[in-house]
């Protein structure tokens, strides 16, 4: 492709940053939180809004809600989701043959934005503050959304006549899990290469860490403070637990290592329990998150693959032999309730996708380096379903996550539509060379 189009990619969209702004607002405005850890949610609003919009461009689009008898079996499947008002939106432009096709993946349910008078400004307006802008999803992951359908836009705006298909894949409940994503893959839909636009700060990523959501609970039993003694405090006998579970991550921390992601962690995110300060806790929940490899370095600093299920043993293990080592434990054992699971997927850095995607950005961004995510996405379900090559690659900042005053820097925002737009042209291909 020659020099002048991605010239003229650069100044369509210097020329449309106020429009591709408000469009970004759009998106922004919808609270489109998932509930319950997704097992209901709120996307219907920004889905509907989507689904006009992907015609008003000219593309098929299919809607549709995920099944859940259908994808229950698949691995990552997350149960006892309901998907009322709640549908995955794909859009296809389809190109004129011959060319690689690409499907790029992104999620437009949020977590909820918390106490909403700790925010600067309102979490449903999107706002423009020193060159970043704010607002719920904007980072996780709205921005990366927009950023895509307007890579689209601009290319049709340029009228560049596309060889392969392009399929935008709008879709709900990843932060429950990823059954929307799950959904696509079962209905079909699969490419020569996946982008997902999780936030990167458009470092490109082929591999994530998996997370498993899991509770256990701890029985005791219930007696007035002051005759402590003859009853069992469940909250006390969770802090062992708890401990147990430290331990294993410090050897973790020690033990698990991969050249492109942080070793394994753990993270305690909720205890509730008791019903007094006067009352010895009758009953204790605690609820915590295990983030995993996709694989590691064996004593032959070989990279072996890592089964999830292993690491539900041993996390299931180490608690077990914490009960073994109490007597009020060892009468009422723990089991861990897995409530939740996104896997992990890795596409070899060497890959033609991986590399295509790394010379793509390198144009607009010199400094683009391989990186791994931290955390599980909805590359997983694409590369282990679909069998598809994967990265994650997107305009938002990690360290944004979830937290109030969310915001992405402005520029990354209109560097990602350009890195887009290139990296469309570079894999799928156009129809008539203009060398």
């Amino acid at each position: 492709m020659n020099h002048d189009l991605r010239a003229k990619i650069h100044e369509t969209i210097e020329k449309n940053k106020d429009s591709y702004f408000d469009f970004l607002k759009d998106l922004v405005s919808f609270d489109s939180r998932i509930i319950d850890a997704g097992k209901t949610g709120q996307e219907k609003g920004i889905m509907e809004y989507l689904k006009k919009h992907f015609a008003e461009m000219g593309a098929n689009v299919d809607a549709f809600a995920p099944d859940n008898e259908k994808i229950c079996k698949y691995p990552g499947f997350n149960p006892n989701h309901t998907y009322e008002d709640r549908e995955n939106v794909c859009a296809a432009f389809l190109g004129s043959g011959g060319g690689k096709s690409l499907i790029m993946n992104g999620h437009c349910d949020i977590v909820t934005p918390g106490d909403e008078s700790l925010w600067q400004s309102p979490p449903f307006e999107c706002v423009e503050r020193a060159g970043r802008y704010y607002g719920r999803g904007t980072t996780d992951m709205k921005g990366g959304v927009a950023a895509a359908i307007l890579a689209v836009r601009t290319l049709k705006e340029l009228e560049v006549p596309l060889a392969g298909d392009i399929v935008i894949e709008a879709v709900i409940d990843e932060e429950g899990g990823g059954n929307g994503t799950i959904a696509c893959c079962d209905r079909g839909y699969r490419a020569d290469g996946a982008v997902i636009m999780e936030p990167t700060h458009m470092a490109i990523m082929p591999t994530n860490r998996g997370a498993f959501l899991a509770q256990f609970t701890v029985q005791g039993k219930q007696t007035h403070a002051a005759t402590k003694g003859i009853g069992v405090n469940a909250i006390e006998k969770a802090y062992k637990l708890i401990n147990a579970l430290k331990e294993l991550e410090s050897e973790w921390l020690m033990t698990k290592k991969h050249p492109l992601l942080q070793n394994p962690t753990m993270n305690i995110g909720q205890i509730s329990g008791g019903s007094g300060a006067s009352v010895v806790a009758e009953s204790c929940n605690v609820k915590f998150d295990v983030e995993f490899l996709p694989s590691e370095y064996d004593a032959d600093y070989k990279l072996v693959p890592v089964k999830p299920e292993d690491i539900k043993k041993e996390v299931q293990d180490r608690i077990t032999l914490a009960c073994m080592g109490d007597s009020w434990l060892k009468d009422h054992p723990v089991t861990i309730d897995w409530y939740q699971e996104t896997l992990c997927f890795e596409t070899p850095s060497e890959h033609e996708f991986v590399q295509t995607a790394l010379k793509s950005c390198k144009r607009v961004l010199p400094d683009t380096a391989l990186d791994g995510l931290p955390c599980g996405c909805d590359g997983a379900p694409l590369a282990n379903i679909g069998k598809m090559p994967v990265i994650i690659m997107g305009p938002g900042d990690l360290d944004c996550l979830h937290i109030t005053d969310e915001s992405m820097s402005a520029e990354k925002f209109y560097q990602a539509i350009e890195v887009y737009a290139n990296f469309i042209i570079d894999w799928v291909g156009i129809s008539k060379e203009k060398e």
